[in-house]
């Protein structure tokens, strides 16, 4: 089973994962996704946005390498 677990607070976040770690022996795997993450997935939405009013003729298109480099 996975859980995926957002927290506002890093105090709390930092408590949860300490406790999360003496799990470990248990079979418990802590993957941790910071903010870079966040920004990425942004970055891929704001994307597909851009192409979909582009499919709609909303906006011209530009070149291929300048939408990759954004990704």
């Amino acid at each position: 089973m996975q859980i995926a677990v957002n927290f506002e607070n890093d105090t709390i976040a930092q408590k949860v994962l300490w406790m999360l770690e003496h799990f470990k022996d248990d079979g418990v795997e802590v993957v941790r996704l910071d903010n870079t993450d966040d920004e990425i997935i942004n970055n891929f939405k704001d994307g597909l946005s851009e192409i979909e009013l582009i499919n709609q003729g909303k906006l011209t298109s530009r070149a291929v390498q300048d939408f990759l480099n954004e990704l």
